[in-house]
């Protein structure tokens, strides 16, 4: 039996009112003032009201904790020790006004017998815990000192909490906010993250309570394959053997997606285990279409109840990635899918045998009639709504796989350097990618490319008919008609009802748009791989073709904020190079099926080497500008790190634009580009 079962809790605290984009962490970004009182108080209170709703639903599903984010907001550093923040700093003020607000979430907490963690990415600092600690380095023994102050006033501020979950893997960049509360990506080797452990675990067991060190990585430094690979794992973790020191593992060998194996660091000697899992899909359109998790969750828990290591999971509800809509957040932060999702999660770790077909046919329907009996002169919704409802649910396991993944990628490369690869890099949450490298790989990797294309179709057409079947039955029942009038889908018990059949629209075009997608990539890409260049003309009208499916989805979806259209711009911008110029993209395609080459034969410099001076002739050529920046980036290799990091900071994004190099949510995303170079 699995015991330990976390769930997150940041969605309740979003205001859909206000601008969001990033998912990572509590929306401290919406709820921080510059100015006195430094809080939003009144967010800060419908999102309090909000949790406890959303923390008695899942202590009725069957979870056993919480997680919540974050130490930074959380220490005052009134403890014992040198003064770090004046009375009046307005990172005091708030670490007060959030424990206060959390408190009242942690005692509820506590009133039912769950246990709550608190997140910390390491290195955080505000401008005040800079200038105490000096430099930013793993080895500095200032920094240590202050660390273990904050961990142990949180212990002994909130005695609710039962511990603290830290990451090292993804820091700074994107995660900052502002300079208010930046992040640092210092804990870069073994030694160092043993170092940091060794400093916070006595702090930990002094206390009683446990040190949760997720092993998420991102390929940097050292550690940057500490998420799958056993003999990282090893010299980061092995010897402990704290009771109190717990490892938090994701359940596969990258991040949050399908068509992976489990991940072989699972059930690694050394301290105990828990499973990360995933229930809004932040890669499969961050809970705004059906994605289920009954095959992908059932085989992870099954695993995990019968690994000895294995302590339990950690469900997630609301964080991860950068994108999404005001539909996600549904009434107390979730919406009917990730709620169904969360639900499954727990009934699977309880019983993996579970029949979850059984399960999700029950819980909607009886969702479904709770929903009408909520209305004035309601009559019951029909058998038929729910069971159509649970068929996409249970159908769309398989449509995200075929559909928004490319299924099974027979050839594919498990890995390179220190990052394993994702199936999915052809769309970055939201945003597809005209990256000519990634399409050269998917092409190669699909193998039989037009089956692939044939099965991406199919499930399409499939999507399709689920939302033609809902809107039909919308349209012939009276009272469904009505809830499809809700003016916020989700956002009431009524517009869940409505929620349902503009999500299954949702998940129909997009998976539309993804297929128009590869009609143009694939082919374009294959014929790279082989030589056999295509007319200007085959080019201008598959370029033509992908415009207007493009137009079609942002013509039904544009300007929506609760389900809004796909990040096309990056497509966009393909599209009309490969109208203008097809001869430059044909050669550019070319030159990155060089480049994967010499890759995926483990022949990286000669690939490199031969895709970089490809490139680089076809820059100079084909557009001036760039190709200087190309050739001025490539110097910068030879300068000094800060330089380089500096150069390349400020040239690659420019760059890649221009010749189709990487994914532009790269930039945007996750740690900056200079922890990368």
């Amino acid at each position: 039996m699995l015991t330990r079962r976390l769930a997150d809790l940041s969605g309740p605290f979003f205001d859909p009112r206000k601008p969001f984009r990033n998912w990572s962490s509590f929306p401290f970004s919406q709820i921080d003032l510059p100015q006195p009182p430094y809080v939003d108080e009144a967010q800060l209170r419908t999102g309090l009201a909000r949790a406890k709703l959303q923390l008695h639903a899942l202590h009725a599903q069957g979870y056993s904790g919480i997680v919540l984010d974050n130490l930074a907001h959380l220490t005052a550093f009134d403890g014992p020790g040198e003064a770090v923040y004046a009375p009046e700093s307005p990172a005091r003020l708030r670490a007060l006004a959030y424990r206060a607000a959390f408190g009242e979430l942690f005692d509820a907490a506590a009133a039912l017998s769950m246990e709550v963690y608190v997140t910390s990415d390491m290195q955080w600092s505000t401008p005040e815990l800079r200038c105490a600690a000096g430099p930013m380095r793993a080895e500095s023994t200032r920094l240590a000192a202050l660390n273990q102050r904050a961990v142990a006033e949180l212990f002994a501020a909130m005695p609710q909490v039962r511990g603290l979950v830290v990451r090292v893997g993804e820091a700074g960049g994107a995660h900052n906010e502002g300079d208010s509360y930046a992040g640092h990506m210092i804990y870069t080797t073994p030694a160092q993250l043993r170092g940091l452990i060794d400093s916070l675990l006595p702090v930990c067991e002094g206390h009683g309570r446990d040190l949760i060190v997720r092993s998420w990585s991102v390929g940097i430094g050292a550690l940057g394959d500490l998420i799958w690979s056993p003999q990282r794992y090893a010299e980061a973790f092995g010897g402990y053997s704290s009771p109190h020191l717990i490892v938090s593992v994701k359940h596969g060998p990258a991040d949050f997606f399908r068509h992976l194996p489990p991940n072989p660091t699972l059930g690694q000697p050394g301290p105990r285990q828990l499973v990360e899992l995933q229930t809004r899909r932040e890669y499969e359109l961050f809970g705004l279409a059906p994605a289920g998790v009954a095959r992908l969750h059932g085989a992870a828990l099954a695993r995990a109840a019968a690994d000895p290591q294995c302590l339990g999971f950690w469900a997630w509800n609301s964080t991860g990635g950068w994108g999404g809509g005001t539909a996600t957040l549904g009434t107390t932060g979730w919406n009917l899918w990730t709620e169904l999702g969360s639900a499954l999660t727990a009934a699977l770790a309880h019983a993996p045998s579970l029949d979850s077909r059984a399960f999700v046919g029950t819980w909607l329907r009886d969702r479904m009639q709770h929903a009408t009996c909520k209305m004035q002169n309601s009559t019951a919704l029909p058998d038929a709504f729910a069971a159509a409802v649970a068929e996409l649910y249970l159908d769309s396991e398989d449509l995200i796989e075929r559909g928004w993944y490319l299924g099974r990628l027979p050839q594919a490369t498990a890995k390179i350097g220190g990052v394993h690869l994702s199936p999915l890099l052809w769309v970055w949450w939201m945003r597809p990618t005209a990256s000519l490298p990634i399409w050269a790989y998917l092409t190669h990797a699909a193998g039989d490319w037009r089956a692939a294309l044939e099965a991406s179709e199919a499930a399409a057409r499939r999507a399709d008919a689920h939302a033609r079947r809902l809107e039909a039955l919308a349209h012939a029942h009276p009272q469904i008609a009505q809830m499809t009038q809700i003016a916020e889908p989700s956002r009431t018990k009524e517009g869940e009802v409505a929620f349902v059949v503009e999500s299954a629209r949702y998940l129909a075009d997009a998976l539309a748009l993804a297929h128009a997608t590869r009609a143009l990539m694939l082919p374009l890409l294959a014929g790279a791989w082989l030589g056999r260049a295509p007319t200007p003309h085959a080019l201008r009208a598959a370029a033509c073709e992908a415009r207007s499916a493009i137009a079609a989805h942002n013509a039904r979806w544009a300007g929506r904020a609760d389900f809004p259209a796909l990040e096309l711009h990056e497509l966009e911008q393909f599209v009309a190079l490969l109208e203008r110029r097809p001869r430059a993209v044909w050669l550019q395609a070319r030159a990155a099926c060089a480049l994967v080459r010499g890759l995926r034969s483990k022949h990286v410099g000669e690939g490199v080497r031969l895709a970089g001076a490809a490139g680089l002739t076809l820059a100079l050529i084909f557009n001036p500008p760039a190709g200087l920046a190309l050739a001025g980036a490539a110097a910068g290799l030879a300068l000094a790190a800060p330089m380089r990091r500096r150069m390349v900071g400020a040239a690659l994004p420019w760059l890649s634009r221009r010749l189709n190099l990487l994914p532009s949510m790269f930039f945007e995303a996750g740690p900056s580009v200079g922890e990368w170079v």
